[in-house]
């Protein structure tokens, strides 16, 4: 995403914020949204795990060029991000942070991963001169990192890319109720994971 939406330009968010954090905001509010909205839509969940569609519902709604979900007559416009049209989203409950994968098609199997963590991207390249790590980076808080791959854009296609997401659909869930010994009846914390 280039360009910070209307609808994000609406919301009240803090002033002082640069067009980073506004972005990471609007990926993330529009992710947790589609989330909780697929927890309690089985249609739609069915087709956010559409491995055809998932792509389209993580960046403008759109696959060739027509929405991929329509409710109430408003069309779903996306997450926000922006990803290769060949990308491969897997939806992985037990991952904390995304990983995308560049794998090269052809015999000699190259790879690039791109992991992400709170503060902090690394870049690994595993190909004929072995596992390289080709960047890694310390951030400062809502910073923003710049990833420059080994290849150009018109090599792209020659890679299929694979986006481990983690998925916070609370379909999974489980609610954890802790009690005292001298209180079974009361819970002291309840809590969940998503």
């Amino acid at each position: 995403m280039e360009t910070i939406t209307a609808e994000l330009k609406q919301k009240t968010l803090p002033a002082h914020w640069n067009e980073s954090q506004k972005q990471i905001y609007y990926i993330a509010d529009r992710y947790y949204d589609l989330s909780l909205k697929c927890a309690i839509d089985k249609d739609l969940l069915d087709a956010f795990q559409d491995p055809e569609k998932t792509v389209a519902f993580m960046t403008d709604g759109k696959m060739n060029n027509e929405y991929v979900w329509i409710e109430e007559g408003q069309p779903w416009e996306g997450c926000g991000m922006k990803l290769p049209e060949n990308t491969r989203v897997i939806l992985d409950y037990d991952a904390k942070w995304p990983i995308l994968y560049f794998n090269k098609k052809e015999k000699r199997k190259d790879t690039i991963a791109i992991k992400e963590s709170p503060l902090f991207v690394q870049v690994f390249s595993n190909g004929k001169e072995g596992i390289k790590t080709l960047k890694r980076e310390l951030l400062s808080e809502s910073d923003e990192s710049k990833v420059v791959l080994p290849f150009d854009t018109k090599e792209l296609e020659n890679y299929d890319a694979i986006l481990i997401l983690p998925c916070f659909i609370p379909n999974k869930d489980m609610l954890t109720k802790v009690y005292c010994k001298d209180n079974s009846e009361v819970a002291e914390i309840i809590l969940t994971t998503s």
